[in-house]
């Protein structure tokens, strides 16, 4: 008799321990997947998509920037590093595209 009480305990112990470490399993496993998610998130949006901006838009601003500035490479610069300090990776990149087409419109004339 006494010893069903104690096998009956162990498989209550045993039962609880699966379940709390199926719980802590889905807790942690959940958490990873959110993180994951982010950091995935964060380099579409600040590496690749401002990649996929078409060249000709580019050409555009840069040719309205030469236009419309006396120095169109500082206009550019600061634009960029008003992205810089805003911590806006997608405006970063987009600006240092603009930048290169700028500069090399200069250099071309």
């Amino acid at each position: 008799m006494k010893s069903d009480v104690v096998v009956l305990q162990m498989t209550m112990v045993d039962l609880l321990l699966a379940i709390l470490h199926w719980l802590l399993l889905i807790f942690f496993g959940g958490q990873a997947l959110i993180f994951i998610g982010l950091v995935l998130w964060t380099i579409w949006t600040d590496a690749i998509k401002p990649r996929l901006i078409p060249t000709d838009d580019i050409a555009r601003v840069a040719d309205d920037i030469i236009a419309s500035y006396p120095d169109p490479e500082l206009e550019a610069f600061a634009r960029h590093e008003r992205a810089w300090y805003d911590s806006d990776g997608a405006e970063q990149t987009y600006w240092y595209r603009v930048r290169k087409a700028v500069r090399r419109r200069l250099e071309g004339r």
